[in-house]
């Protein structure tokens, strides 16, 4: 679900992005208008319209180049900004040389009168473009609460008062760690717009602590010497002390709802393509061993709700319904496994149900794998944090089975999963999927 922050910020930015492309595209056609009928001194003749055509091909370009440019100055970054402002004039210049470059790559040939007049209109359009949408849709403060040491946070606050940063708003703090197992101030940790933490030499655990109380939302942090060794992203300051963020990406906004469109999208054209297989699969367990074709298996999903896993089943009796785990388990169970099965198993393909779980919004086609309530209960015994995992979707393929052992302690896996869930990204699902159909197809077992 898309939280309402998320989608005015996003609403916010498409707005204003589609405002700076008809700059970009009005200030190439006044410059072509322009050079068409005035002849300039420095110029050996008006631009006839053969010579540089204002069609959609030259439109985008100057407009991609112009959002591209803007993006990479960072014009477009809502959360706590830089200590100093992006600069337009460095943004007009990379959008020259992109302009450049690209109108070369696709033999377009451009005047250089129109290639340097358009910034010359963009640098006054932009600024006032900016400055009506302040006045329109003004940026609102966000209710900020200041979690950490008393020391830290007071002088987070004097930092804060000093850099006058208008669009944080502190109404709240936490002043003593331990409050943070309060009721009430959790409720409000999960209710205010943005949680910065300003003792990052404190214990470590509460970092977990705040994530699960936040959820994939996250919060920000002020980054320790530690942190410093393995965060090269910053989102801010206060003061001089450099602002990181902690959340899950994939859990909520914008990148979530691009995560579900892939799911439901790629488990649909991926239940199509393997629809033949389906039915040898299903032809093939009845020849073998009768029915039931399918079997669901109880999973922890989402939000630590439990649903039923679908599988073509690949053994006989009732401890079919779930799989083994220990020894005594697996020696017993090994005399119940199928033929068909057997070779379902050595090929995963016992798991192909699991994407109508994906279509349904179950699972996820990349994700931590799902584990069984009564198991993931004894785990969180020894191991709390390892709820965590169930702030997203499970998937049919994870970073821990690529990257562990299936043997892999819980607390392997948990990592696995953490740094999945904190550094997703489209490519790195791509690159999981792709693995794990390489792995289904050599064949190499649980």
């Amino acid at each position: 679900m898309i939280r309402p922050r998320s989608k005015e910020r996003t609403f916010r930015t498409a707005v204003t992005i589609v405002g700076d492309f008809l700059i970009g595209w009005g200030a190439l056609a006044a410059i072509v208008e322009l050079r068409r009928h005035v002849n300039f001194a420095f110029t050996q003749s008006l631009l006839p319209p053969e010579k540089f055509i204002l069609d959609t091909k030259n439109v985008l370009l100057f407009g991609a180049s112009l959002i591209a440019a803007l993006a990479l100055s960072g014009f477009y970054h809502h959360r706590i900004g830089p200590r100093t402002r992006p600069s337009i004039i460095t943004a007009l210049v990379i959008q020259t040389a992109l302009a450049a470059i690209g109108s070369t790559a696709l033999v377009r040939p451009m005047p250089r009168t129109v290639l340097l007049a358009v910034p010359l209109v963009e640098v006054i359009a932009l600024p006032l473009w900016r400055r009506f949408l302040r006045l329109v849709a003004p940026i609102r403060p966000r209710d900020t609460m200041l979690v950490g040491e008393p020391a830290d946070i007071d002088e987070a606050l004097a930092a804060l008062r000093t850099n006058a940063d208008r669009r944080i708003q502190v109404i709240k703090r936490a002043s003593r760690l331990d409050q943070l197992a309060d009721p009430t101030t959790q409720d409000l940790l999960r209710e205010v717009e943005e949680v910065i933490y300003v003792s990052p030499n404190a214990d470590p655990r509460i970092r977990l602590e705040l994530l699960r109380i936040r959820g994939p939302r996250g919060f920000l942090m002020l980054a320790s010497h530690v942190d410093a060794l393995i965060v090269s992203t910053m989102l801010g300051w206060i003061g001089d002390q450099p602002l990181v963020e902690v959340s899950i990406v994939c859990g909520y906004g914008y990148a979530a709802a691009v995560k579900r469109a892939i799911d439901i999208a790629g488990s649909a054209l991926l239940i199509l393509l393997s629809s033949p297989l389906w039915f040898v699969i299903a032809v093939a367990t009845l020849i073998d061993s009768g029915r039931p074709i399918f079997i669901r298996q109880k999973r922890v999903g989402l939000g630590g709700v439990s649903y039923g896993m679908w599988k073509f089943r690949s053994m006989r009796g009732p401890a079919d319904s779930q799989p083994p785990r220990t020894l005594e388990e697996i020696a017993a169970a090994e005399g119940r496994v199928t033929r068909v099965g057997a070779l379902l198993r050595r090929y995963h393909l016992d798991e192909l149900p699991q994407l109508i779980n994906v279509f349904d919004g179950d699972m996820s086609l990349v994700g931590p794998r799902p584990e069984r309530p009564e198991l993931v209960e004894r785990i969180l015994r020894d191991i709390p944090d390892f709820d965590l995992r169930a702030l997203v979707r499970p998937g049919i393929a994870g970073l821990a089975q690529v990257s562990g052992e299936y043997e892999s302690r819980p607390e392997v896996k948990l990592r696995y999963d953490l740094m999945y869930m904190c550094d997703w990204s489209i490519w790195l699902d791509f690159r999981l999927l792709l693995h794990a159909v390489s792995s289904s197809l050599a064949g190499t077992g649980r």
